[in-house]
């Protein structure tokens, strides 16, 4: 009786600390939060510095990802024409779309890097960045300002 009293704690210390874990991942069911070491490590801050301008990084926190998440769809629909005759993903299309975010700082304001992709060709997208040249709508790519919340930036990859 004992042992089936051990077993049974065993599985329910497990179930609990496999529920306190996954409540501390910094992932959404189609989006990850890449830490400041990632970001840092791939350098994005980088390819929009102007002018001397000082770059850093940070680590966005989920507030920040469910911010955009609740503007991302009017944005697209403001900017519609980037997507040229395919039109922006909105509603179920942007479902279909994967996302990674990662903070950049450019001068002094705190930017959350969003890419959105529908493939990833192998690539474990919540632990590698995908950078994919042209594709068209299905790759898209913006800045949002995590302090003053203005989306800016899209970038739609080009079509080969």
């Amino acid at each position: 009786m004992a042992k089936k009293r051990y077993v049974i704690f065993s599985l329910i210390l497990i179930l609990l600390l496999t529920v306190a874990c996954s409540a501390q991942n910094e992932r959404g069911k189609n989006w990850v939060i890449f830490s400041e070491a990632q970001a840092k490590e791939l350098g994005i801050a980088d390819w929009f510095a102007a002018n001397g301008e000082t770059t850093g990084y940070w680590t966005p926190a989920e507030e920040n990802v469910l911010a955009i998440e609740n503007g991302v769809t009017a944005f697209l629909q403001a900017n519609s024409d980037q997507f040229r005759s395919q039109g922006a993903p909105v509603g179920e299309k942007l479902d279909d779309y994967n996302r990674q975010y990662l903070g950049i700082t450019l001068g002094e304001r705190r930017i959350v890097y969003a890419n959105f992709f529908c493939a990833s060709f192998g690539t474990d997208w919540q632990t590698e960045f995908v950078i994919v040249m042209d594709g068209g709508a299905c790759f898209f790519q913006f800045m949002y300002d995590a302090d003053s919340g203005e989306f800016f930036n899209l970038q739609v990859n080009g079509d080969a």
